[in-house]
């Protein structure tokens, strides 16, 4: 169905049910704010200017046009495109956790940063901090070879089998609130303790990956996805947000386990950093480690020389403390 409830012309295709036309799906869609934001669309046909894998999705909340109310219509590679999460029922998060939270249309990826009462949550989201209600927030999960990661457990599945597309795509035109519902499983503690021990990595789990120079040496870790292991302590990753030189999708790439950890446990930044601070830098994707060399007149901007030499004027926002991990020289 077309966000006004009339069939799409398009034929079906061979693809799979989620890319067919009429399809409701969320798209990875750049945002100035956070680039891991995903908005819902429609799928409006496959494109007929290439032979990749894309499509022509419509937004449903985003408008090329907001007063003649023309909805923003564009072109997105399948790897950008999921199918449209079931909802889920509120749940507890804890500080840290990695979730979807519900804003300006969208759902933006960040982490827990504060638990405070009332079921509300202070959210990070790159260098913003957002005061978010439990309704609005949701476990982020990665669709990775036709499955969730984390997978949806039994009354998440219930869900997913009661609710037709045309229900959802109800609950997105009448009732905005409904859409914002919706979060998901948390690993075990337990289940942690062991992959840290173990040193393994599972299928889908969010690690961040360090890039290696001639010298041996890493300058710079990357937000990745394992997507399968592949034997000898070696994975086959994705990266979070480095894509291939055509730009058909995340860039892909095999590497040793000594070359990836877990993400870095929260640590509050300061309010002011000061010089020979050991820092990593967001920049060109990774953070990058570096060292405050100065810091500038304006308190919320330093001058830091990275590992690599280069020197770089940066705002506050775009600093995290060194953090370290096995293995890491």
């Amino acid at each position: 169905m077309s966000q006004k409830g009339k069939p799409i012309d398009a034929p079906a295709t061979e693809d799979p049910p989620y890319l067919q036309p009429g399809s409701i799906v969320e798209v990875n869609h750049e945002d100035n704010v956070c680039p891991r934001a995903r908005y819902t669309a429609i799928i409006m046909e496959r494109a007929t200017s290439t032979n990749d894998k894309r499509y022509v999705v419509q937004f449903t909340n985003l408008y090329q046009d907001r007063n003649s109310g023309t909805k923003l219509s564009k072109e997105y590679n399948s790897v950008d495109i999921r199918p449209l999460p079931p909802p889920q029922p509120p749940r507890k998060f804890k500080v840290g956790d990695i979730v979807e939270a519900y804003f300006d249309d969208g759902w933006y990826e960040g982490k827990i940063d504060q638990v405070l009462d009332d079921d509300r949550y202070i959210f990070r989201m790159s260098s913003m901090f957002l005061l978010f209600g439990v309704n609005q927030l949701r476990l982020h999960r990665t669709w990775l070879n036709g499955n969730w990661v984390p997978p949806l457990d039994e009354s998440e599945l219930a869900v997913e089998e009661e609710d037709s597309t045309e229900k959802m795509m109800e609950s997105e035109t009448d009732n905005a609130e409904a859409s914002k519902a919706g979060t998901g499983n948390i690993l075990e503690e337990s289940d942690q303790k062991t992959k840290e021990k173990e040193e393994e990595f599972s299928e889908g789990a969010h690690v961040e990956v360090t890039n290696i120079d001639g010298d041996g040496s890493n300058q710079a870790w990357f937000a990745a996805t394992i997507v399968k292991p592949v034997g000898n302590n070696r994975y086959l990753i994705r990266f979070e947000t480095l894509r291939t030189e055509d730009d058909t999708g995340f860039l892909e790439k095999e590497m040793d386990s000594s070359h990836i950890r877990p993400p870095p446990p929260h640590i509050p930044v300061p309010d002011q950093f000061k010089m020979f601070d050991h820092v990593e830098v967001l920049y060109k994707g990774g953070w990058w480690k570096g060292v405050i060399a100065e810091v500038l007149p304006d308190d919320s901007k330093y001058l830091v020389f990275l590992a690599n030499y280069d020197k770089l004027e940066c705002k506050h926002s775009d600093l995290r403390p060194r953090q370290g991990s096995i293995d890491e020289n």
